[in-house]
């Protein structure tokens, strides 16, 4: 196992350290904050690792997009429960997120290919996190980052769709 999909195990690993800490009482935002950040951290250093000791390989190239979804999913989900994200953010946001699942699967078996991460699927991931980070923290404003960061992701998605039925 590469260094890379052990930091992908690791990510996949605090999904539920994540969740624990967020519904945990009294925490401080700060340790809940801090534990996403990480997951951020670790999926930019996952990637580089991979590509520059040339160890990229199939289980990363799944298992990394889904660890950074997943961890994005649970934190929006877990902020619309405390009433910090509106319903309709999460819900379009994982509707997106599944339907990129299954057409990435469906393309994987009927075609074996993999479409790689755009610029666009990346800024949406920065969006994202910055957004969730900064609402998780209760930074006045960052709710809109965060609904930006879906708007680009919805549109990054698209872009996914035509890249993967151009090949």
């Amino acid at each position: 196992m590469t260094a890379a999909n052990v930091l992908t195990l690791l990510r996949l690993a605090a999904v539920p350290l994540f969740t624990y800490l967020f519904f945990l009482e009294g925490l401080n935002p700060g340790w809940i904050a801090l534990v996403f950040v990480l997951t951020g951290v670790t999926d930019v250093l996952d990637g580089r690792l991979a590509r520059a000791r040339d160890e990229v390989t199939r289980f990363g190239t799944l298992a990394d997009p889904l660890a950074d979804k997943l961890m994005v999913l649970v934190a929006v989900f877990a902020l619309t429960a405390r009433g910090s994200v509106p319903r309709w953010v999460a819900v379009l946001l994982a509707t997106k997120e599944l339907v990129q699942i299954v057409g990435a699967g469906f393309f994987l078996v009927s075609k074996s290919k993999v479409t790689p991460a755009n610029s666009a699927g990346k800024l949406a991931t920065v969006l994202l996190y910055i957004g969730i980070t900064g609402v998780i923290m209760g930074v006045s404003g960052m709710l809109y980052v965060l609904i930006l960061g879906v708007g680009v992701s919805l549109i990054a998605g698209l872009g996914y769709l035509l890249q993967a039925l151009e090949k």
